[in-house]
């Protein structure tokens, strides 16, 4: 059965811009090295977050973020949970929950309850702001630079890399002061599921993007139109290097073999790329390869990893029709050589038929299957009209040599 799945910006509305990133972990990793000396930073390094302060020189890909929101899918035209999806070439494709996970090595699960934050129940909420007003991300910045009690500081640091790195939340946002009553006790900080907290606001800024009135305003500036992205959009940017390896083959960017976990820490920039290149050679291209992100045996073992050997088998769906039909080779040569291709593929260990494959390759044999009753159908027509014209032409020659015996 065909897709109807349909894009959230239709081809001829879509337009240059740029996502706007309001997660800035190198603003936080850099303020959080001056504060601390490098014995002091180890009990960061030991947290929950510990990893992530290698990404300090991870560059934000506005382009390549925005050309993929470009491509993302109507939420009518598809079946959406809670993952968002997008139409790249002519797969349709998601951003699971699993692979923010990977991606980030941050922690998954249900949501413990937290009391709210009072000035009688929570120390630092009393010691660092003010009781009168709500306490905003510049309040939490400028009550960690001032904090001269290093237990304290360092419950005030994870807050702050919490909120302005993970959540994505901006300098004049108040902040959920809960956050400060569950610092008070960082053992249960660093088991509390930011992962999901984070994708959760994550995903719901993403739905969002450009879906506004805006977007579909022309305008007459060349001027990229800009938006912004809360939670932690490099996750979403690190998913695209990871799934379409097209990028890494234009030199986009570049993948480094350094054996760190999580996958985050595997990428870097190269080059600025264009919206051109992007939309014409990896999402708008129907040939382009989209590899499954799949957990290592290592990743699985990682205390982070909460979903077992469980896969999900519709991450990727073919997308066919009229639409994709017209881009589709049939000639008898692509034919042949999709069928010779195919029979390569063995049940054995080295070479396993993916359920996605067997989808499309029930799609293909039905195709086929059509065609060659349309062959059959067109053929016996044209084999009785050869039969006709022969009758014809023997019965014509057999008369003519009759009177040619008798003259």
């Amino acid at each position: 059965m065909a897709c109807k799945a349909k894009l959230m910006i239709p081809e001829d509305d879509k337009y240059q811009g740029k996502a706007l990133a309001l997660s800035h972990p190198r603003t936080a990793i850099t303020t959080i090295k001056a504060k601390f000396s490098r014995q002091k930073l180890q009990r960061f390094e030991g947290s929950c977050f510990g990893h992530l302060l290698l990404i300090e020189d991870l560059n934000w890909t506005a382009q390549i973020v925005h050309v993929l929101l470009m491509r993302k899918a109507h939420p009518k035209s598809v079946k959406q949970v809670n993952e968002i999806k997008f139409i790249v070439g002519n797969k349709l494709i998601q951003f699971t929950a699993q692979h923010f996970c990977l991606i980030t090595g941050l922690r998954f699960g249900k949501l413990p309850f937290i009391p709210k934050a009072s000035n009688e129940n929570c120390s630092l909420k009393r010691k660092y702001f003010s009781t009168n007003k709500p306490a905003t991300v510049s309040d939490l910045y400028n009550a960690f630079i001032d904090c001269t009690d290093d237990e304290d500081a360092v419950k005030l640091e994870m807050v702050y890399f919490a909120v302005f790195v993970l959540l994505g939340t901006e300098k004049h946002v108040n902040i959920d002061m809960r956050y400060l009553k569950l610092a008070e006790d960082l053992e249960e900080f660093d088991k509390y599921p930011w992962g999901a907290v984070s994708y959760a606001m994550t995903n719901n800024s993403l739905f969002r993007a450009i879906c506004g009135t805006r977007a579909y305003t022309r305008m007459p500036s060349a001027r990229p139109r800009e938006y912004t992205i809360k939670g932690f959009g490099f996750a979403l940017q690190i998913w695209a290097f990871e799934v379409f390896p097209a990028l890494e083959a234009l030199h986009f960017v570049v993948h480094e073999d350094n054996g760190h976990i999580p996958r985050i820490l595997h990428w870097r920039t190269n080059t600025v790329a264009r919206f051109r290149d992007l939309m014409s050679q990896v999402y708008e291209n129907v040939e382009v390869d989209v590899q499954l992100l799949r957990p290592t045996d290592i990743e699985k073992q990682q205390p982070y990893w909460s979903w077992g050997d469980a896969e999900n088998n519709e991450e990727i769906v073919e997308l066919f029709g009229d639409e994709a039909e017209q881009n589709t080779n049939s000639s008898s040569e692509a034919v042949d050589k999709e069928v010779e291709d195919t029979t390569t593929l063995t049940s054995s260990s080295k070479h396993k038929v993916s359920l996605t494959e067997l989808r499309s390759l029930k799609h293909q044999l039905q195709s086929s299957k059509d065609e060659l009753a349309k062959l059959r159908t067109s053929n016996r027509g044209l084999r009785n009209r050869v039969r006709k014209l022969e009758g014809i032409v023997d019965k014509n020659y057999l008369k003519q040599e009759k009177d040619s015996e008798k003259n």
